[in-house]
């Protein structure tokens, strides 16, 4: 019997849509989570600040079989596997983590230009 080599990898992050769901692809399944950048308690484990909200309701996930079919509620046995929620929480918090320090800038547009031209200026 011959091994299969597949090169697309277990899990993968494939973006945000305009709905503000996280697309995740876990296998050949694809779960959509609804997260803010707010969002914190029982989902991260550190606390950054912002909106206190209520525990996140692991079957509010979606479940795509393929990238083109409808979405479906996660079902318990889909939620029962001990993999699942581990790598869910990775994926999500890293790229949220992106964005919340994306957002955030130390210093202003008009602060930067005026270091820039005292910097020129003084040279």
């Amino acid at each position: 019997m011959q091994k299969r080599n597949y090169i697309t990898p277990f899990t993968q992050y494939m973006g945000k849509d305009a709905n503000g769901f996280y697309h995740v692809r876990l296998g050949p399944k694809i779960y959509l989570v609804k997260l803010s950048l707010n969002y914190t308690p029982d989902f991260d484990t550190e606390f950054f600040g912002g909106l206190q909200a209520a525990p996140f309701n692991w079957h509010s996930i979606l479940v795509k079989e393929t990238p083109y079919a409808e979405p479906r509620p996660v079902t318990q046995d889909e939620l029962d596997q001990k993999w699942l929620k581990g790598h869910i929480k990775r994926i999500v918090n890293y790229q949220r983590a992106i964005k919340r320090t994306a957002k955030t800038t130390r210093y202003s547009k008009e602060q930067c230009i005026d270091y820039r031209n005292a910097q020129y200026n003084d040279a």
